[in-house]
């Protein structure tokens, strides 16, 4: 049977006991027409490969490598905005937790889950150059079983997290719309007003999805340099006005947690309690911090779209890193030690207030356009790993053939990214919180089977070819 990116003629593979286990091979694919953007190629498994000798149907299939168009800094601001974006939604954190222990926890997090996530991300990742992503790897160590599991909750975990943008951009244009009343503004961001807004942008956004990534990952570099430079203005401005004992200004602590944040905070929706302690919300605390710092692992539905693994992938995996945790830290500190800003006053769109008691008005505006700006780049980049992510799946017959379906002109999922419009839209209805706790629970679990798989791998598949290698011990 051909498969996708193949003739119906037969190609000759090597014997299998030439090839080292679990290594790709690239098999040429000879195109009556050649497609205008590029060849795709196809890659098979190993293992695979003596299934195929012995006259039985390979169970993944042929895997698509895609346009291999991504180079290293491209993907490092897809890995940034699959990731972070940028401190926009950061302010929980501080709202539920205080300016000393929301510091103390950016600097400390990223140790324990951003810097393994990247690392094994490059690592297994470069050794499989598929849009599957992780369901690649989870499969190999653990089976089809397993894989399943992994691809259906990273999904539902990204697809719920690109629910949050269109709602994030609509709070923070309300937060500095002060003409509107308070009826106007909650027309605008809940029941039917939001969600018709939110099935415009989401739709709109996802046109140009369809375009390609080539696209998308370009825009993000330009939207990247935009939706940043106002926190690059408020941290020079800031600096003179910094006092360091803002920085140690502890939560406030009561007998009651209704004397301190009482709103959205004391009544966050969910069966877990919210946890008061020490003046700190710990539940949407560590809710908050955990879905600022995650994500990582979306990089693996990429690597077949890089142009040179070996040299580009796991180096774009890592600027990305830098990119998340400074563009967190740096301006989380400079802001909470420049301005008065109480716990209180921490809500989403609180920067914006922030920039124009640093800089002015014209800081403020520039903050929220930025904001947009970003939380567009947000959505396109979790948008198309998502969609690759299905296709994979699909290349690796866990989802329908269709949804294996490109797009003739822009080599784009086109089913993934119609059934990720879907759900975003009808998700987007649900309280922030309640969308931030779902994607992390199963994200969660997907990263405790991905860390499962690699230290697996580690120990079955130790000859595993893995162009970037983390630098522990030989096992």
């Amino acid at each position: 049977m051909a498969k996708k990116g193949m003739t119906d003629a037969s190609v000759p593979l090597p014997h299998s006991e030439e090839l080292p286990l679990l290594h790709r091979k690239e098999i040429s694919s000879s195109h009556d027409e050649k497609r205008s953007h590029g060849d795709y190629k196809s890659y098979v498994l190993a293992d695979d490969i003596d299934k195929i000798e012995k006259g039985n149907e390979c169970p993944t299939g042929s895997i698509s490598a895609g346009r291999n168009t991504l180079t290293a800094i491209p993907l490092a601001v897809l890995v940034f905005y699959n990731v972070s974006g940028g401190p926009f939604g950061m302010e929980q954190s501080i709202r539920s937790g205080g300016n000393f222990f929301a510091i103390l926890a950016y600097i400390i997090a990223p140790f324990i889950w951003s810097v393994p996530e990247a690392m094994v991300t490059a690592e297994l990742g470069s050794a499989f150059p598929e849009a599957s992503g992780a369901v690649a790897w989870v499969e190999t160590a653990f089976g089809k079983e397993m894989g399943l599991l992994s691809g259906y909750l990273n999904w539902i975990s990204g697809a719920t997290d690109n629910a949050i943008y269109p709602a994030l951009f609509l709070e923070y244009v309300t937060s500095i719309m002060g003409h509107l009343t308070v009826y106007e503004k909650e027309e605008l961001t809940t029941g039917f007003g939001r969600f018709f807004i939110v099935l415009g942008i989401s739709a709109l956004l996802a046109g140009i999805n369809y375009r390609g990534l080539e696209i998308v990952g370009k825009s993000s570099i330009i939207i990247c340099v935009l939706s940043m430079s106002p926190f690059i203005i408020m941290s020079i401005l800031g600096i003179s006005k910094i006092d360091p004992q803002r920085w140690f200004q502890r939560p406030s602590t009561s007998e009651s947690i209704y004397d301190v944040p009482t709103d959205d905070l004391s009544l966050v929706p969910g069966p877990l309690p919210v946890l008061y302690m020490a003046g700190i919300f710990w539940r949407p605390f560590l809710n908050n911090v955990f879905w600022n710092l995650n994500s990582f692992d979306a990089a693996a539905c990429f690597s077949a779209e890089v142009r040179d693994v070996k040299k580009d992938y796991a180096k774009g995996v890592f600027i990305g890193l830098i990119l998340v945790v400074s563009l967190y830290l740096v301006p989380l500190v400079v802001i909470t030690g420049a301005t008065d800003s109480t716990q209180n006053e921490w809500v989403n769109g609180h920067f914006a207030k922030v920039a124009i008691e640093i800089g002015g008005p014209w800081l403020g505006a520039w903050t929220v356009f930025a904001a947009g700006i970003s939380n567009l780049a947000l959505f396109e980049a979790e948008m198309s790993a998502d969609a690759l992510q299905l296709m994979g799946m699909a290349e690796r017959g866990y989802l329908p053939k269709i949804l294996a379906t490109r797009s003739k002109k822009f080599g784009t999922p086109v089913y993934g990214i119609l059934i990720g419009l879907v759900v975003i839209t009808l998700m987007s209805v649900a309280d922030f919180s309640q969308l931030v706790e779902m994607l992390n629970l199963n994200y969660a679990l997907a990263i405790m089977i991905e860390y499962s798989a690699f230290v697996k791998l580690r120990f079955s598949h130790g000859n595993l070819e893995r162009p970037y290698r983390i630098p522990v011990s030989k096992w």
